[in-house]
């Protein structure tokens, strides 16, 4: 008698019988957004973007997000080398810049500034309740 298998025979998985899609060909120097011959489901297009852009079925051109941008400018940039280049000197309490302290889930504290960015040193808290820059 043969020993016992405890592993079953892997069954066949089935197969569709079904047409493979038609081959889109493209010529150089064609335009391929000019082509009207290819079938697109503009239906399922349209309910999709109903779902996902607020139930509006209106298409708009995107607009320009760089009139949003924050981030580093030439203005700041100077004014960050030139804060590096002077001595430390004690500023009047009037001068200081106001800022919060900030628990991210990474377990550090970083300062938000009044503007609401934040400074990039990742600070620790000590057992007294001061902040100590993480080195």
């Amino acid at each position: 008698m043969p020993p016992f298998w405890p592993f079953k025979k892997k069954e066949p998985t089935a197969q569709l019988d079904e047409a493979p899609p038609a081959p889109i060909v493209y010529k150089r120097g064609e335009d391929p957004n000019a082509r009207r011959d290819v079938a697109t489901d503009s239906g399922a297009y349209k309910d999709a973007l109903a779902l996902f852009g607020g139930g509006s079925q209106d298409v708009e051109a995107a607009s320009d997000q760089s009139v949003h941008y924050d981030g580093v400018t030439a203005a700041s940039s100077e004014s960050a080398e030139s804060a590096l280049t002077t001595p430390d000197v004690e500023t009047p309490v009037e001068e200081k810049e106001a800022f919060t302290w900030v628990h991210h889930t990474d377990g550090y504290h970083y300062k938000r500034r009044a503007d609401g960015s934040f400074e990039p040193t990742a600070h620790t808290m000590n057992e007294d309740g001061t902040y100590s820059p993480y080195s």
